[in-house]
């Protein structure tokens, strides 16, 4: 990665914490691996070593986690640049260079996901057909890796590999592909984010992400699913306490 970013260091992670508009740049002309690490993922540091070095190697880790923002601002004073990954998915979306390069790869969990992310797609004028789109297997044990969709990205030589898959999982198939690749595509990891927008996930308006409460729409809409997770997200004040700036050890 070639342009010069402002980061801050939570936890043994280099978080970006600069412009919006940066990190646009970054992604259409220097390419790496861009991850938006969920509080509950954040929470297990120290428990799954091809998670932590994958956020370690990232090219640029987003500060998706507004718990994490107030956690930090609390402790420090300081204010942190936010883009969740669906702030950014959204800008990415928009930008008239995205639009017009059909150089992408999105790798969806399931058909239903593919196809409403294709109609929302063509919607923003964004045209892909079935080759822009791979249906992800079920990835189980650690490592996470993937034969097939790395040949599908070395046949097609996308500019954009977007994956869409489960938090925890995405982040270390992201790095493991980045590491097997003789380029540098800009390979995406947001997990729902494409889904809030496409309508398979509970819709988060703008308001609402700016204010950090999205996960309280996504408990609302489906309190079985996301209230065990998000709760399991109250660890990192600990862990923060704990460790602040380190890499915390196994819990």
């Amino acid at each position: 990665m070639e342009t010069a970013t402002k980061t801050v260091q939570i936890l043994g992670i280099s978080f970006y914490n600069d412009s919006l508009e940066t990190a646009l740049q970054i992604a259409h002309h220097d390419g790496g691996l861009f991850l938006a690490p969920s509080g509950p993922g954040l929470a297990e540091l120290g428990n799954n070593p091809h998670y932590d070095r994958a956020l370690q190697e990232a090219d640029i880790n987003l500060i998706d986690s507004g718990y994490l923002a107030l956690l930090w601002k609390k402790r420090t004073g300081e204010s942190l640049q936010r883009h969740s990954g669906l702030k950014f998915i959204q800008a990415l979306i928009d930008a008239p260079s995205f639009k017009k390069n059909t150089r992408q790869l999105w790798v969806m969990p399931d058909q239903a996901h593919s196809d409403a992310t294709k109609h929302y797609l063509s919607k923003q004028q964004i045209q892909l057909n079935d080759e822009h789109f791979y249906l992800a297997p079920h990835y189980t044990e650690p490592p996470i890796e993937d034969q097939a969709l790395l040949d599908t990205i070395r046949k097609q030589r996308p500019d954009y590999v977007i994956l869409t898959i489960a938090g925890g999982k995405q982040e270390v198939l992201g790095h493991w592909l980045r590491d097997r690749l003789d380029y540098a595509p800009t390979i995406l990891c947001i997990g729902a984010a494409i889904a809030f927008l496409t309508g398979k996930q509970a819709s988060i308006p703008k308001w609402a992400d700016r204010v950090y409460i999205g996960w309280l729409l996504r408990i609302i809409t489906d309190p079985e699913t996301f209230l065990p997770r998000y709760w399991s997200a109250r660890k990192l004040r600990s862990l923060l306490k704990l460790w602040g700036t380190q890499m915390p050890q196994s819990q």
